[in-house]
């Protein structure tokens, strides 16, 4: 597969405007919301699986979380294109501090259950459907032309709280239980809920340029058409699905194979599941400082091979571990290289979308690209599912091979493609 040269991958700068207020403002939330997000998902891994004993309602949580963008990216996106882009993050962010305040009330009365836990799962996703079209958009309009630096900046930004929630939400369980989890959460929510609305003082216009029809259904699919009718876009969703489907739901597993497999503490799994965003935000580091525009395509796609390929590993060293420590430094190391791998996919997945589309329309492809992430809900059904059935490695195993599977098929219809 190849990208062809398009005029819309220019670039006008490469330094981002890290004195610019709004810049640092936006880019922060996403750095402490993604900190939570990171930090809510293990803690609640490891409640459920200490609860219930069930690989499948473990990976029912981060299915929840990701559902919403399937149900609701491309039409947010739409609306993105219309409305105030400052508005609509400081109304999912106040909706989202009212549930984790909501849930830490029902944590402190001792009344917290699994559908308590699913339904904020879902709210959560909802949340985090709004963070492609509406934060990640600003952040894109924010960056004067140096898009690719500012997307790896905060790809690198969102790899490191992928090792620091992790950390914090094992410990925070371990120590202060599920109400210190939810409390702190409503705690950072609130603290970028005012950071929005009092320091941002930017209006970004909900639209740039007439495109059309000027309902919100019409625009949802000019969208899609538009991107049916790019031969590049196409390729690059079509790589987020087979990344989202049959790489990313892995992570759901980490807490099984922590508890389970290792004999790990709450506190030891979040120190698994960091290593993995350790690697992750070296490598968005190393993306970040050799990626240019002729090589976009390729971080990209062998960045999600890699990915699959090292869980493809790690399934087979499951199998095989050779006691608690040996084990743990094997996985520890998987992880991290896993980390990397991912650190390629998620860094030129937001460049490539945003630089692929023409200004009037990124938002709305922005969407439909959080539809395609929120295909991730079909993997983490699958590997849950076949892990209440044959267990974690197994489960893993045939998710990774059926992933290396649809990227040959993916990269035979682009040869096919290329040759017509």
């Amino acid at each position: 597969m190849s990208l062809t040269t398009d005029t819309r991958l220019a670039e006008t700068d490469d330094r981002v405007p890290l004195s610019d207020p709004n810049f640092l403002s936006i880019w922060f939330v996403g750095g402490l919301t993604g900190v939570i997000r990171w930090f809510q998902l293990l803690a609640l891994g490891v409640y459920t699986f200490d609860t219930t004993n069930s690989p499948l309602l473990v990976s029912i949580v981060p299915l929840l979380w990701m559902l919403p963008l399937a149900l609701f990216g491309p039409l947010i996106g739409a609306i993105a294109d219309r409305l105030n882009r400052n508005m609509l993050l400081s109304g999912s962010l106040a909706m989202i501090t009212l549930v984790s305040g909501t849930m830490a009330g029902l944590a402190w009365a001792g009344e917290l259950e699994f559908q308590h836990i699913a339904v904020a799962s879902f709210l959560s996703g909802i949340f985090w459907a709004t963070d492609m079209p509406v934060r990640r958009r600003l952040l894109g309009d924010l960056s004067r032309g140096a898009v690719s630096t500012a997307m790896s900046l905060d790809a690198a930004t969102g790899n490191a709280t992928r090792m620091l929630g992790p950390l914090l939400g094992g410990l925070t369980l371990q120590f202060v239980g599920l109400f210190g989890v939810f409390f702190f959460s409503a705690a950072a929510y609130a603290i970028c809920f005012v950071l929005v609305v009092v320091v941002v003082r930017i209006r970004v216009p909900g639209r740039a340029s007439p495109v059309g029809s000027f309902t919100l259904f019409s625009d949802l699919r000019a969208g899609i058409r538009y991107v049916r009718g790019d031969r590049n876009l196409r390729r690059i969703l079509a790589i987020t699905i087979a990344f989202n489907v049959f790489g990313f739901p892995f992570t759901s597993m980490i807490p099984v194979l922590g508890r389970e497999y290792l004999g790990l503490d709450a506190f030891m799994v979040g120190v698994l599941s960091s290593l993995e965003g350790l690697g992750a935000f070296a490598g968005a580091l190393l993306v970040a400082w050799m990626a240019r525009p002729a090589n976009y395509f390729q971080i990209y796609l062998w960045g999600t091979f890699t990915y699959i390929s090292l869980i493809l590993y790690l399934s087979i060293l499951a199998y095989v571990f050779g006691g608690p420590h040996h084990s743990l430094i094997v996985a520890s190391i998987v992880l991290m290289m896993t980390g990397i791998a991912g650190a390629c996919f998620s860094a030129m997945q937001s460049t490539l979308t945003y630089l692929g589309a023409s200004l009037e329309y990124r938002s709305r492809v922005l969407g439909v690209l959080t539809l395609c992430i929120g295909s991730g809900p079909i993997g983490f059904f699958n590997v849950g599912w076949m892990a209440d059935i044959w267990g974690a490695p197994t489960a893993l195993l045939v998710m990774s091979l059926e992933g290396l599977f649809v990227l040959l098929l993916l990269w035979l219809y682009a040869t096919d493609e290329n040759s017509a």
